[in-house]
This record gives C-alpha cells, structure tokens and sequence, in this order.
C-alpha cells in the first residue's frame, strides 16, 4: 500500500500527513486498549504514512502515544496534544507534565483545548505564555481546538496563533439538529464555519480538520468515503484528525486519502 502524503500545515515549518490518527479511543473511551498495544498500532500506522498522532492530557491517551514514540525516530512523527488549562500557570504545569507523560523533549503543537467564546478573551494570557515555551524549545506550534464559528473567526486574528483545529465535516443542518452530540457546533451554522476557517486559512493559520466523520456519526460513518473526501479536497484544509483504534480502521482510511 503507498504511503498517505505529507503536506504542510500552515506556516509552521510542519510536514505532517494529510490523516491524523486522534487517539481518543485509545483512552477516554476504553476499548481495552493498553499502551503497548495501542503504540503498535500507531506505528504500524507509521508504516502507512500515518505520522500525525493527536492527544491531549484528558484522553488517557498519552502513554499511548509514548510507546509509540519509542518504536520511531522522534522527527518522523508530529504529536499534537491538547491542555484544558485556563491560566498561564496552568498551561506551564500541563505542557510539563505532556512532555513527561509522553517522553519526548517537545511537542510539535500544543492546543488550548475546546475554546468557547466566552473565554477566548482571556486565552491571549495563556498564548503569551506558550509563546516562552516555543521559545526554549518545548513546543513548536501553538493552537487551538474549538467548536465555534465566533472563535475561529476571531482566533484568525491572533498573530502568535499558528494552528486552528476544528470542525469540518460533510453535514447540514439537519444532520446536525439531528445528532448534536456527535457534531456538537457552539454557534453558527456549518456554512459558516466553512467560510471562516477558509479565511483563517487565508490569514495564514494552519487549518487541522476535526470531526470529520463526528462522534461517529450515524450518517458520516454510513458514507465514510464521501465524509472523508470531501474534507480531504478542500484546499485549507491541511490536515484531518479521524479517531481510531485498530489497524483495520486505519487502512480503510488510508485508502480514501490515497483515492482523493
């Protein structure tokens, strides 16, 4: 099987696969997997082209991630993980205690993780304070993840911010009235969360797709090919994240990205 190509996330000197393997199966949602299992698959997904693996420091999933680091060279993968941290303070002690829990030296993006609108004000304090970071050389980009139409677009605007993290998929509204768990939209409508992650984009912010096939969404996971080739061929959009938790899984993707 060829391997997923890398592309470049933005304008932060990143080469990262154009499929992310999201780890949160791997923990949160248990399905039994243990650490040295789950670092198998992941650097069997390596073998695959596979290089972008996301986390965060409420998934469980760090030590995953970890056993996978120790079966690749470490500049041959991107880790992406999250913090819910809210204050500098905290964000300092969550990047720490990420790079202990994972083993490595550095991360190559650190995410404020679900960013509301009512708190996107006061993250510009804990932005400064990751800027320190990337500049000692624990991080190398900054982001953040959000399900906010409202966030992104001002987010976009953020010059220290280099990587937004968000929802894309093939839905409409109704589908997303339908299942709003599964595709759990703060405000806005799809559209336009559309339009301003293009324009994000646009500004110069490396663009990482998330639920793209939703929380397992029903009607996503039935027309898995389209979900994912939708998203795959929109021009900015540089990467995608797709939750796995086997091997199998990860081929059939492999092979929609490989197909675009």
């Amino acid at each position: 099987m060829r391997k997923v190509p890398k592309v470049k996330l933005g304008d932060t000197g990143l080469s990262v696969s154009k499929l992310g393997f999201g780890t949160y199966e791997f923990g949160v949602a248990s399905f039994g997997i243990n650490p040295e299992e789950g670092g198998r698959i992941l650097t069997e997904s390596h073998d695959l082209g596979v290089s972008l693996w996301d986390t965060s420091d409420d998934y469980s999933s760090h030590p995953h991630v970890a056993a996978g680091l120790r079966l690749v060279e470490r500049d041959d993968v991107v880790v992406s993980t999250k913090t819910s941290a809210r204050t500098r303070s905290q964000a300092t002690k969550s990047l720490q205690n990420s790079l202990k829990e994972l083993g490595t030296e550095y991360v190559d993006v650190f995410l404020l993780h679900e960013v509301k609108t009512d708190w996107l004000k006061d993250s510009r304090e804990v932005i400064r304070e990751l800027e320190h970071e990337k500049k000692v050389g624990h991080l190398k980009a900054i982001g953040l993840s959000t399900h906010s139409v409202n966030v992104v677009k001002e987010a976009s605007r953020f010059e220290a911010l280099d990587v937004i993290m968000t929802i894309c998929c093939k839905a409409d509204q109704s589908m997303i009235s339908k299942y709003p768990d599964h595709i759990p939209l703060e405000d806005g409508s799809i559209e336009e969360m559309i339009e301003a992650t293009r324009s994000a984009h646009k500004s110069g912010k490396a663009v990482i797709a998330m639920k793209v096939l939703g929380t397992s969404a029903p009607p996503l996971i039935a027309d898995y090919r389209s979900a994912i080739e939708s998203v795959a061929r929109l021009d900015f959009v540089d990467a995608m994240i797709i939750g796995m938790r086997n091997l199998d899984q990860v081929k059939k993707n492999v092979r929609v990205i490989l197909a675009c």
